[in-house]
């Protein structure tokens, strides 16, 4: 228990110190919209302690750069809020998928695949391992945002990088992520 708050304490004055102006485990991110594969989803998230009064979306970590922080939050599947302050006042920018869950695939943190998620330029990128079921499949995906404008057009899709996996390596992931999922 101490170790928990010392840890919040710790992440809240690295959040403040950082030129945040809210506190990132206990904010109003306001209504989130999120696809995912059973339908969009549209949720007013309130955090407290880090987790909405229900439990069913947990912040897992954030990323601060002057006054504005990248808010990785799980939920049905992961996603990526973008927050900034402006005039002292925390505005929700953006929010993102991690990865591609769909009903015959997961996204996962392992060790060699980790989860990330940070800043780069004028914008913020997500990389993520998805593990598709059927038919078997293993992909790295690196995905950078904000959209970019291509022939005067905005993409259906953000910018990305994407590595296969071969199909023992697959296998080996699949694996530790059974065993990380408890299957």
């Amino acid at each position: 228990m101490l170790k928990k708050l010392v840890s919040a304490l710790a992440l809240t004055s690295l959040a403040f110190g950082s030129g945040l102006c809210f506190d990132p485990y206990n904010h109003d991110y306001g209504v989130i919209d999120i696809e995912t594969f059973y339908e969009p989803f549209h949720e007013r998230v309130i955090l407290n302690n880090g987790k909405t009064k229900d439990g069913d979306i947990k912040l897992v970590k954030y990323v601060a750069k002057g006054d504005k922080a990248l808010v990785l939050m799980k939920g049905y599947g992961y996603f990526v809020v973008y927050v900034k302050c402006v005039h002292g006042k925390p505005q929700t920018k953006d929010v993102e998928t991690v990865g591609d869950s769909t009903v015959h695939s997961f996204v996962v943190d392992l060790p060699k695949y980790p989860m990330k998620f940070g800043f780069y330029k004028n914008g913020f990128y997500t990389a993520a391992l998805t593990i598709v079921t059927k038919p078997p499949g293993c992909y790295y995906t690196t995905s950078y945002y904000p959209y970019k404008l291509i022939n005067e057009h905005k993409t259906d899709n953000a910018p990305s990088k994407t590595k296969f996996l071969s199909g023992r390596e697959c296998d080996v992931v699949f694996k530790q992520a059974s065993k990380q999922l408890g299957w």
